[in-house]
């Protein structure tokens, strides 16, 4: 086992803001850590819809018949998404570990409906004021945007690295590691034991098998490859190609040390628990400065680079666009590189479709919002399913986690929006775009009626699509979802009604 992201040593500054907490009692403290608490759960989740809507904007090699990628622009483009999916991944963990210390404490974490709307969009709890964006303005508002070098000042702007000396804080805070910050200080006080952490079981959270940090949205390639190769490179009959295998040059992101504690995704019994996983969440997003002196990596290893420094990486890549720059944080430095992309060199190439900036449903043709409607439903219903977790019998949890969020994820929201993504818009707002994800808080009624809600979204989006050269395909994936057979065998997502009637 590689050696863990150690717990940093508490600064004076921490250790005064702890006193002053103590000095509040204990109800205090544990009512403002289940708030805070459920308010980075929100801030995890107001990240993901933003980092999956550029992720979208861009083909993959997955996502095509490409013979290897031997163009430049689509090889820059996978490596881009791959790292966006990376931090989306990320999120993802620190939004469960968040819930997963919130549950210890005896309260479930809430995510339905709880998504930004609209956008462009605040961070929740986040200063009105921070670093200059991409148009010169202070407010930090987030767009859901395609790929382009704007874009990633935006990604800066939610990532930016806590500075030196910064103290914690959890209203107007400035950087995430500064909120976290203030939730490590009110679980490290006296006034809280370790019992208060058992009040939710360990066996009834998400659990560590359930995560897992690179998957097949996360690979890249490192260099052009024949596809038809075996793994070990070595070649078929009558392939003369020297090019290596896809495995001999995939690259993932992520690395498997980067965390702290026993796993990235730990259950939660007491104070030691609780902070590594916010250990975890605070070194992947802005780096591990104790381990090597910047915020570039985040892992002892320093094989991972941080979301912050993900970002820049793929930003240095990028032909800079508009009068104005945002000055990056002082450290670490943009890497510097001999070829860049501009928007419409990419645009150009096929590599990131014209998605519409910040889309609503309501703004698109009236013929296309059923497609729209039954992904934000999709959408919301896997935020349903990620709190059903906290409900359903331990034994059931991999079983259910599968069959819910890996298939709802991979095998329908991803397959849906490449289907999406196809479709030209020829009227009203959004003309001349392509149909897009909109991550819309889709009310789903009760979460007992939800899935039945869902079912009706995708029997209309079919019905909707039926005479449309991609009908056949928003049948096949909607029924994935919703079907209570597909080829003869049980294919439908889990109905949550049962754990909450």
């Amino acid at each position: 086992m590689t050696d863990a992201n150690p717990v940093p040593p508490l600064s004076p500054g921490e250790r005064a803001l702890i006193a002053k907490l103590e000095a509040e009692g204990r109800d205090a403290v544990m009512a403002r850590l289940m708030s805070d608490l459920q308010t980075a759960i929100q801030i995890e989740l107001a990240t993901i819809p933003i980092y999956l809507n550029t992720y979208y904007s861009i083909l993959r090699v997955k996502d095509t018949a490409n013979t290897g990628g031997q163009d430049d622009a689509f090889m820059f483009g996978n490596t881009a998404a791959a790292n966006i999916m990376s931090v989306a991944v990320e999120e993802m963990l620190h939004m469960s570990l968040s819930s997963n210390i919130l549950f210890s404490l005896g309260t479930m974490p809430i995510l339905y409906k709880r998504a930004p709307s609209p956008y462009p969009t605040t961070l929740p709890n986040h200063n009105p004021v921070g670093p200059p964006g991409p148009d010169g303005d202070t407010a930090v508002k987030i767009p859901l945007a395609k790929l382009t070098y704007e874009q990633l000042w935006h990604f800066l702007q939610i990532e930016y690295p806590q500075q030196a000396g910064a103290l914690p804080q959890d209203s107007n805070w400035d950087t995430i590691g500064q909120y976290y910050d203030y939730i490590r200080c009110l679980i490290q006080t006296n006034v809280l034991t370790d019992a208060d952490f058992t009040v939710g079981a360990g066996d009834s959270q998400i659990q560590p098998f359930n995560y897992s940090p690179n998957n097949v949205d996360t690979v890249s390639p490192s260099k052009p490859f024949d596809p038809w190769k075996h793994a070990d490179g070595s070649a078929p009959p009558q392939d003369n190609s020297t090019l290596p295998s896809a495995a001999q040059v995939a690259e993932f992101p992520n690395s498997p040390d980067s965390h702290s504690g026993d796993n990235e995704l730990i259950t939660v019994a007491c104070k030691n628990d609780a902070l590594d996983a916010i250990t975890t969440i605070s070194d992947q997003g802005e780096g591990n400065p104790t381990a090597t002196g910047t915020a570039a990596v985040d892992d002892p290893s320093k094989s991972e680079f941080s979301h912050y420094y993900k970002f820049l990486t793929i930003q240095a890549r990028l032909t800079p666009t508009g009068g104005h720059r945002e000055v990056p944080a002082p450290t670490p430095v943009p890497p510097v590189f001999s070829k860049t992309w501009s928007d419409g060199d990419l645009a150009g190439a096929g590599v990131v479709y014209n998605f519409p900036d910040n889309p609503v449903t309501a703004k698109y043709p009236a013929e296309l919002q059923p497609l729209s409607d039954f992904l934000n439903g999709l959408f919301q219903y896997m935020l349903i399913m990620t709190e059903t977790i906290y409900l359903v019998e331990p034994g059931s949890q991999k079983l259910f986690f599968n069959e819910g969020l890996h298939r709802s994820m991979i095998w329908v929201m991803d397959k849906f929006i490449q289907v999406m993504r196809k479709i030209e818009i020829t009227s009203g707002s959004y003309q001349g775009h392509v149909l897009a994800p909109t991550f819309e808080n889709y009310d789903l009624g009760e979460r007992q009626n939800a899935f039945a809600r869902l079912r009706a979204l995708g029997e209309k989006a079919i019905s909707a699509s039926a005479s449309e050269s991609y009908g056949s395909d928003v049948a096949y994936y909607v029924g994935i979802a919703i079907s209570d057979a597909q080829d003869g065998h049980p294919m439908h997502l889990p109905d949550v009604s049962k754990y909450w009637s």
